[in-house]
């Protein structure tokens, strides 16, 4: 399919490279590394997240390390220039990442989604709790290995979801979702304006679903076993959920069921009418035929695709409507964050390790087909597009931050013309020269 954006410099040569066949018809390549400002290491993030109406990309990172030291912020790219506009720091601080490189349960910011446009524009992000002294010595001062989890007595105040205005950069609502560990992923019912965000750590294990005009909790469903509005389904682990407007429902992905590591499932989540938000259906059961001869056994990431595809982490697209398998493709899957870009008709899957980025088309009204994959870095999990421009931005990790993070950052030129720094990491636009629809 055509580019709608114009590319120039490094993709130009790229297009001239790509005139010779391949062995697929997308291979995506590095293109622009978007660099933080004040020479800041970009050190640990978890989602991204791309509002294309608004030209924004956001990322979730929580330690962004500069001359005012480490800090959580949500890092804001104009996708038009590739250039960081915004660092958006919250008031009271996002809890960012204490026990770095060890990761904790308690960390944040988390996920992120841009909601809502112009000066109405709002970044919502989940966040850990804030911790108190003996928190802080229990949980931070642990850099090797697994921190502990929390206590009791670790905890001054609960995980939270906060709302802060894209345009003024200042915090509109600091919403408590109760939980002793983080606040995770989230995703948006543009219909009924409502926020769905889960506390994803075994011992919270539940979603919440927030107004999101008066920032009011709504509801909240337990996957701890016993919530018949969870259909009594005992988690272990809450991963990324969609908001499915061709339907109205959410759909969620729950990695592992059981006290251990049983077969997850991928969820179906309404409300009819005034009724509670519930699990209406489960659309993959992992442990049961025949989803469980696909060799998943349960997702992470989840995208909505063309139709009535929606894809799963592991590279498995499925019917929404009733679970069927549509297509398969496990060499592609494994990763974290999955996403759909309707502008190219194609799904990213990126896998922290063995550091690729994952490429599927999804055939639009052909069969799907898998691309070649990429190369990212490892802990590059995380991946968002911009529909209007075809790219695809994955964060990498700074070498000054992780030793090996990669080297990919310095493979491609800013907008500015300087080479990526791997030292400092960056996050890094990928492009496809050449694209055609399978």
């Amino acid at each position: 399919m055509a580019r709608t954006g114009k590319l120039t410099g490094f993709a130009g040569a790229l297009l001239a490279m790509a005139m010779t066949p391949s062995v697929a018809d997308e291979l995506f390549v590095p293109y622009q590394p978007v660099q933080l400002p004040n020479g800041g290491t970009l050190a640990a993030f978890d989602i991204s997240f791309v509002n294309p109406n608004l030209r924004t990309l956001a990322v979730a990172a929580s330690r962004v390390v500069d001359s005012r030291g480490p800090f959580g912020t949500v890092v804001i790219v104009n996708t038009d220039d590739n250039i960081v506009t915004k660092e958006l720091i919250s008031d009271p601080p996002f809890a960012g990442a204490c026990s770095f490189p060890a990761r904790n349960t308690v960390t944040g910011p988390n996920g992120v989604i841009v909601i809502k446009t112009g000066r109405d524009a709002e970044v919502w992000a989940g966040d850990g709790p804030v911790l108190t002294a003996a928190g802080n010595a229990h949980i931070c001062s642990v850099t090797t290995g697994t921190p502990p989890n929390p206590v009791a007595g670790d905890i001054a105040s609960p995980s939270t979801v906060k709302v802060l205005d894209l345009n003024s950069g200042g915090t509109k609502a600091v919403i408590s979702t109760g939980g002793t560990g983080r606040a995770d992923e989230l995703c948006y019912d543009s219909k009924s304006r409502v926020v769905l965000v889960a506390n994803d750590e075994t011992f919270d294990n539940f979603i919440t679903f927030i107004d999101a005009d008066n920032y009011q909790v709504i509801q909240k469903i337990k996957f701890d076993g016993t919530d018949p509005n969870g259909d009594k389904i005992l988690a272990n682990g809450i991963e990324q959920c969609i908001f499915n407007p061709k339907d109205g429902n959410f759909y969620i992905n729950i990695p592992n069921t059981g006290p251990s590591t049983g077969p997850g499932v991928t969820l179906r989540i309404s409300r009819k009418g005034k009724a509670p938000y519930q699990v209406e259906a489960i659309v993959a059961d992992f442990s049961k035929a025949p989803w469980n001869t696909t060799g998943c056994t349960g997702g992470t990431g989840i995208a909505l695709g063309p139709d009535d595809q929606l894809a799963n982490s592991c590279g498995l697209i499925i019917s929404f409507k009733n679970g069927a398998i549509i297509a398969n493709f496990p060499a592609a899957g494994g990763a974290d964050e999955i996403w759909f870009n309707p502008g190219d008709g194609h799904y990213f899957l990126a896998d922290s390790t063995p550091a690729h980025l994952g490429v599927i088309d999804s055939g639009l009204k052909k069969k799907p087909s898998v691309d070649l994959s990429t190369t990212t870095a490892v802990g590059s999990h995380s991946v968002a597009a911009d529909k209007k421009t075809n790219l695809v931005y994955v964060p990498i990790r700074g070498n000054n931050a992780v030793a090996g993070s990669g080297a990919v950052c310095s493979t491609a030129k800013d907008s500015f013309g300087n080479a990526g720094s791997d030292a400092l990491g960056c996050i890094l636009s990928y492009v496809a020269p050449r694209e055609t629809a399978d």
